[in-house]
């Protein structure tokens, strides 16, 4: 049974979405011979044309997200045009998306899978997806015989703007790189980026991060002897503004921004912190919650949106909106080793309900599900 991924939307050097896309390609595939597929992959990677060599159906590099917004246009109408005929060229039976998108009038069954609404929470960040997704995401959903969401807060979100079937979507929960996040406490990592006793933040700039009351909980700390060091590109768009305010702090000499750090270093720095800072407003998962739980790292997390379900009761949860309540979960985690201890335990044991082999034998099931024809009739 051949099934079709779309890896189009992948860019060379994977970040973000196309991380998360890659590992659960690898599992896919290792689990091709046991299931009975056959899997083909749509991409213009070199790395993904070299690691799956006789798995690849080459596209254009046109189609890429690194060709800014023309290429985003092309890779939408392409959807809509070629695709259909490549399904068909090459006798494909299932069409899967781990991405938001896919086509309007699919010649075989389809699935996709949201990872968040953010363009239609947050249209001011995402001036042009907006639209996507306000009018040509809700006509592919209509077309797909499954739906996939990478958690239950995704799925509600979707149930609640777009009135789709609950019954036609279905749960299936991210995981993370067991060989990378795990215990790695070495003081070299302390020295490489010149770092004492800190709390950590990994993630984005973005205004939803919520960013910005961290730093102001973190300054209203007592404890004097702590830096909050900040992960994450200092963009054009988001960096300047936070950088504003940390100069406005009396805490700001204590304020580590390191900007991008490879991702083979955050497994130390991680293991190494007193405890992960993620206040965001709004997540579809939450990846550095659990990579932080896996690595040992006591969690400080929003107690809203997706979270909770990937930190259950291994995390101080906080108000995001209250910058009190940041900075008495900040103090608490910096003073009460006994609570680290307990959050650290807690999370390990937390982080081993999630993989990537599990994320992947969940979507197989949805592959299943419809092949068996379950599922083949579109969405109304």
């Amino acid at each position: 049974m051949k099934i079709a991924i779309n890896g189009t939307y992948i860019q060379e050097q994977a970040s973000g979405l196309g991380v998360v896309t890659d590992n659960l390609i690898a599992e896919l595939m290792n689990c091709e011979p046991e299931q009975g597929f056959n899997f083909a992959l749509y991409s213009h990677a070199d790395r993904l044309k070299k690691r799956y060599r006789d798995r690849i159906i080459s596209v254009t590099a046109a189609l890429s997200p690194d060709r800014g917004f023309s290429g985003h246009i092309k890779r939408l109408l392409w959807y809509q045009t070629i695709l259909n005929w490549q399904l068909q060229r090459h006798k494909i039976a299932l069409f899967f998306s781990p991405a938001s998108e896919g086509t309007i009038f699919p010649s075989v069954p389809q699935i996709i899978t949201v990872h968040d609404l953010i363009p239609l929470k947050y249209p001011e960040l995402s001036p042009k997806w907006q639209y996507y997704y306000r009018y040509i995401l809700p006509a592919i959903l209509k077309q797909c015989c499954k739906i996939i969401c990478i958690s239950q807060h995704t799925k509600k979100d979707l149930i609640t703007s777009y009135q789709i079937d609950p019954d036609s979507i279905q749960v299936v929960y991210n995981g993370y790189d067991r060989d990378l996040f795990f215990p790695q406490p070495n003081r070299k990592i302390l020295e490489k980026y010149n770092l004492e006793r800190y709390l950590l933040y990994v993630g984005d700039m973005r205004f939803y991060k919520n960013l910005g009351r961290c730093l102001a909980a973190f300054d209203r700390l007592p404890c004097k002897d702590c830096q909050f060091v900040i992960t994450g590109k200092k963009d054009d768009f988001f960096y300047p503004e936070i950088k504003r305010q940390t100069e406005q702090l009396a805490a700001k000499e204590r304020i580590v921004f390191l900007d991008y750090v490879p991702t083979a270093d955050l497994p130390g720095l991680y293991s190494m912190a007193q405890g992960l800072v993620f206040a965001s407003l709004y997540e579809g998962f939450g990846l550095p919650v659990l990579e932080a739980m896996a690595c040992g790292c006591p969690v400080i997390a929003a107690n809203c949106t997706s979270i909770p379900e990937v930190g259950g009761d291994s995390v101080f949860y906080i108000d995001p909106y209250d910058v009190d309540s940041i900075a008495r979960a900040m103090y608490q985690i910096l003073t009460d080793a006994q609570l680290r201890d307990r959050l650290s335990e807690r999370g390990k044991q937390r982080a081993k309900l999630f993989s990537w082999n599990k994320t992947a034998r969940g979507v197989l099931q949805v592959f299943e599900d419809i092949i068996s024809d379950r599922y083949t009739h579109p969405i109304n």
